[in-house]
């Protein structure tokens, strides 16, 4: 008796096995790879076939397949295309086709944002891979972009996976909200309003090698289009998920490139490692952060091309937990590389800045270690503001000077960083000096100007003096510009201080401007001269401004002090 209640089970599990993980074909089902067929029924009875077994692989051979309706994967099943490496929009002389394989055309959701998603992961172990889904009806023509429900999204269950698949145009790509230990990698694509939104993890989810750009994409055919995404769109986006894992990820012309909100659940924690944002207003945007943490590493952050205002990591008031930037590389037109307006800890260590206008690192409230960077010439490294609580600043190198502006006085702990030049300078030198602009031991006092050209240097449409002055003088400020074209004039153009015009630049030619203001508490005053950018006809590609060849300062009385002299006055 027990000899053969063994062998019905045997069999009874030799049948399991013969259908569980059994692979399925939508072709089968009646779907039609032609682009004229509506597949939206047979996609669902293979899938839902699929399940009913326990769990298998429904395959999309290659095809295009029009779905209009909305499709629901349930647990232990995989909606699998015929890639196994992420794909992007093919290259082989016929850029009207948005993709080759597995490719599905979405048109379900129009102008209903907060509808069912295109694709619903609806359980645990299940997911999409291999796949191309592309908007038809999402025409490039209307700006703002069309929205849409997200192409794919899982609000029950554990382990839903997006594999290997590129979203070409969505309005908003993945969106997982309260699913544990899901698994995103190797998705491209360029989604309009978000790329990825995660919340509700409780439990570790990965987020790996994701690409989303507008390159080799018919999206970029509409500058409007990308320049719409470029101030309101969001890459990658999350909320409450608990130890959020997120590796080599790249985004490029982006609103936000990576923003970490709160939910009624909650902030981020995290391990973020080689991320990049190019081209984006602002790379990294903290609006919250659990207290253990963001911590990014090998990390590079470009600003928005053609501007001035970008920022590489912007962490907001509202945060609190602490935001680590280590071995992160900032350079393109930033504004500001770091700036830190909350009540946290910020450690920045091991970075490296080029090309910011207004700071590389500015700290604004909690507390700082700023440790072991590296700096190109710019107009401010580091500013300690009022609302920092303490600072320590050490081992930080800078290319000719390490310029600090230390608003919170000996809170902040300073040692071993590069010497500013400026520094040495008397009391009395400092009420009465002047710098030879384009010669020799200029570096520490001008910035954002281009090489030494004889006794001149080119600015760009904005250049920053630095100035040491004297607490408490009235001091008066004169450039000299050897060059001043008609192009660089406009109704802008002028000296500016602190945002306030201070004297016009209203004539081409060569000429001397300058200003007087009281100094009060500061001991460096930063004029910024802005004129209009323009290119010269000769090849040269750099933008060019106006040509300045000496500044003077003055306070007092006397021979003004040469802080750089040509060799024949040093002798």
């Amino acid at each position: 008796m027990l000899k053969k209640s063994f062998a019905v089970l045997f069999v009874l599990l030799l049948s399991a096995a013969a259908f569980a993980g059994q692979d399925f074909s939508v072709a089968d089902y009646g779907a039609k790879g032609d682009g004229k067929t509506d597949c939206t029924e047979a996609f669902q009875k293979a899938l839902d076939a699929a399940f009913a077994i326990g769990g298998g692989n429904v395959f999309v051979p290659t095809g295009v397949y029009d779905v209009k309706g909305n499709l629901v994967i349930k647990s232990g099943v995989f909606l699998v295309g015929t890639y196994q490496a992420p794909p992007t929009e093919r290259f082989d002389g016929k850029p009207d086709v948005p993709g080759q394989g597995s490719l599905i055309h979405a048109y379900a959701g129009r102008n209903a944002p907060e509808g069912k998603p295109f694709i619903e992961l609806q359980g645990s172990n299940c997911g999409v891979k291999g796949v191309v889904v592309y908007y038809p009806e999402n025409d490039y023509k209307n700006v703002p972009p069309v929205p849409y429900p997200p192409c794919i999204a899982g609000y029950v269950g554990d382990n839903q996976n997006v594999i290997d698949c590129m979203l070409l145009n969505p309005y908003e790509g993945i969106k997982l909200v309260g699913v544990g230990r899901s698994y995103i990698r190797g998705v491209y694509g360029y989604p309009a309003k978000r790329g990825i939104y995660i919340d509700r993890c409780f439990d570790i989810s990965r987020v790996e090698n994701c690409h989303f750009w507008p390159f080799g994409n018919t999206g970029a055919s509409n500058p409007a289009w990308g320049a719409w995404i470029n101030k309101f769109g969001v890459a990658f986006e999350f909320a409450r998920t608990d130890w959020q894992y997120v590796s080599n990820c790249f985004c490029f012309g982006y609103g936000v490139g990576y923003k970490f909100s709160e939910s009624d659940a909650g902030g981020c924690n995290g391990n973020f490692l080689g991320l990049g944002a190019d081209s984006c207003a602002v790379g990294v945007k903290v609006e919250s952060a659990q207290a253990p943490g963001l911590l990014f590493t090998n990390g590079e952050f470009v600003g928005r091309w053609g501007s001035h205002d970008s920022v590489g990591v912007e962490v907001l008031p509202s945060a609190k937990g602490k935001v680590s930037l280590m071995n992160c590389s900032f350079w393109g037109p930033l504004g500001w590389c770091v700036r830190n307006r909350g009540d946290n800890y910020l450690s920045v260590i091991g970075c490296h800045f080029e090309n910011f206008g207004t700071s590389a690192i500015s700290a604004e409230g909690g507390a700082a270690v700023i440790q072991g960077n590296t700096f190109q010439a710019g107009p401010m490294h580091l500013v300690l503001d009022k609302g920092l609580k303490e600072a320590i600043v050490s081992g930080n190198t800078a290319a000719d000077r390490f310029v600090v502006d230390n608003r919170i006085g000996n809170k902040a702990l300073m040692a071993l960083n590069t010497i500013d030049p400026a520094s040495g300078l008397t009391k009395a030198q400092k009420d009465n000096y002047y710098v030879n602009v384009g010669l020799p031991g200029d570096e520490p006092y001008v910035t954002g100007v281009h090489g030494r050209e004889k006794v001149k240097r080119w600015t760009s449409d904005k250049a920053t003096l630095l100035l040491p002055v004297n607490k408490n003088k009235r001091v008066t400020v004169v450039i000299e510009l050897a060059e001043l074209p008609a192009d660089a004039v406009d109704g802008a153009a002028g000296v500016y201080l602190e945002g306030k015009k201070v004297a016009s630049l209203a004539k081409p030619g060569k000429q001397t401007v300058s200003f007087t203001v009281d100094t009060g508490s500061r001991e460096l005053i930063k004029p910024e001269l802005r004129v209009k950018g323009w290119y010269s006809d000769t090849g040269d590609h750099r933008m060019l401004g106006a040509g300045v060849s000496k500044v003077t300062v003055t306070a007092g009385k006397g021979k003004p002090f040469c802080v750089n002299p040509e060799k024949k006055e040093a002798e």
